[in-house]
Formats: structure tokens, sequence, C-alpha cells
């Protein structure tokens, strides 16, 4: 009995020494990490799994650990290309690897999103990385806000970035801020419509005075772009074309006079036929 609580001690004692082995070995081998990814396949995941025994956290910290090794020792290579095509690709697969471990520790996620984004130009397998984290993470809103911020950026696809900034929004801690650029990408990406009724989600399950001014006032602005959206519907229905302007609408007798922008600006037609507006929706803190 009294060497019960003795194992444990030994045991732990045993493990400190090989862990930090186990770390002295990860910098002694970064200068011979793979040139490419046939030299240096990567585990999948569900051997990963099949073969954590239970550890799966301890592997996911090593492989990303390994990654970052790696990915720091770069910066000191001289005469040749500082990650190689290859290299980048197992860098990917050793980040889905980790995740495919864990899937719900952070910083791989963090990593690609950093990383594998800007410095690779990566950006669907980045996404693929952090869609897998959005799912897992699913109290987490800055998974989603990365996703929104690569379709948007890099990818130009409004849609996608309003879907997943809007889904950002919706989680605890994500603030007014991610709600209000949710709601500006879906009308920049003409889902007016869907504008509409999340931001009238937002005044349902808020108690906030300001926050229920502010999206009231947006609501109605994006209002008046959907009535103006579907005048413009109605023309091209009895027309067959788009109308030149906004004032043909009111000449034609579609609409009895051009509404007024609650933001103080002056709506028009794009030269895609888009409705919009030269206040471009700013808030009311920014007409002060």
């Amino acid at each position: 009995m009294k060497y019960r609580g003795f194992l444990p001690v030994m045991a732990l004692a045993l493990l400190i020494p090989m862990h930090i082995l186990a770390l002295s070995r990860i910098g002694e081998e970064q200068k011979r990490l793979p040139v490419s990814d046939e030299s240096a396949p990567v585990i999948t995941g569900p051997v990963v799994r099949l073969t954590a025994l239970g550890n799966e956290g301890l592997v996911s910290d090593f492989l990303f650990l390994k990654a970052v090794v790696f990915y720091g020792g770069t910066f000191e290579r001289k005469g040749r290309p500082r990650i190689t095509p290859g290299e980048w690709k197992w860098l990917y697969n050793i980040l889905t690897a980790s995740t495919d471990a864990d899937p719900y520790f952070l910083d791989p996620y963090y990593f690609a999103a950093g990383v594998l984004t800007w410095d690779s130009h990566l950006i669907r397998e980045a996404n693929e990385l952090l869609e897998k984290g959005t799912r897992y993470r699913d109290w987490d809103w800055k998974m989603p806000f990365f996703l929104g911020f690569n379709y948007f950026y890099f990818l130009q696809d409004n849609n996608k970035a309003s879907e997943y900034m809007m889904e950002a929004s919706r989680r605890e801690g994500s603030g007014r801020v991610i709600s209000t650029l949710a709601s500006r990408l879906a009308y920049e990406g003409n889902r007016t419509e869907n504008a509409i009724y999340f931001l009238r989600e937002i005044l349902k399950n808020t108690d906030d005075p300001s926050i229920k001014n502010e999206y009231t006032f947006r609501i109605n602005a994006l209002e008046t772009i959907l009535s103006l959206e579907q005048a413009v519907e109605k023309y091209k229905k009895k027309y067959g074309s788009t109308p030149r302007d906004l004032h043909k609408l009111v000449e034609r007798e579609i609409i009895p006079a051009l509404p007024r922008d609650p933001y103080g600006g002056e709506f028009y037609l794009d030269q895609q036929g888009n409705v919009k507006t030269t206040s471009d929706l700013a808030s009311m803190s920014s007409r002060r």
C-alpha cells in the first residue's frame, strides 16, 4: 500500500526526461525536414487517432510543434527558396494531422489562418482547416470570422464572407462589430433580404437599447434598398432591359418617387445594375 503513491511519481519522473529528449530531437531534425511532400508523407487522421492510444492531445501537440519548429527554421535558409511548394503541402498536411488528432486544439487553426494564407496563398487549404475548427469549436466566433475574412479579402466572395461573418456574430463574445460587418457584406453581395433577416434576428435576441436603435436604423435602410431592387426587377420584366438609372423607375411609373437614404446618401445603379448608395450604409456614429 505504501508504494501506491510512489508509482505515479516514478512514472512522471521517467516521462519528463523522455519529453525533453523528444523536444531536443525535434530541434536536431529540423534541418532534415522534407523538401517535398513525397519524401515525408504525413500519417493520415484516422491512423493518427488509431495509434494515439488515448493520447490524442499529446500527438496533436507534437505534430504542431514539429510544424512550428520547421517553419521557424526556414528563416535561416540562404541561397534557395525559403519554403518550397512541396514543403508548404507538407506543412498543410501536418497541420491537418494535428487537428485530426485533436480537432479542439486552437493553435493549428490560428497558424493556418496566419501563415497558409498570407505566406503561401493556400487559401482553400486554410479554409478547409478553419471549417473543421468551426464545426468542432462551435462556441468560438474566431473560426468562422477567419473564414469570412478569407472569403472576403483573398477570394473576393462576399456572399460566402457574409455567411461566415453572420455565423461568427451569432457566437458569444463576437460583439456588434462582427454583426455589422456581416450585414454590410450581405448588402455588398446582393443579399439584401438575408441581411434584413439576419439583423431582425439580432433584434429579437438583444435588450440593449443602443443595439436595437442602431440595427433598426440599418434595417430601414436595407428595406429601402430591397424595395428598389424589386422595382428594378419589375422594370426588367416589363421592358426587357435594365433601367439606365433609378430615375427611369419614376418616369415609367414603377415607383412614385425615389426614396431617401436614411443615412443621407443617394441611391444609384452601378455598372452591373445593382442598387447601391453613396453613403455605403455608413454607421450612425460616423454621420455625427
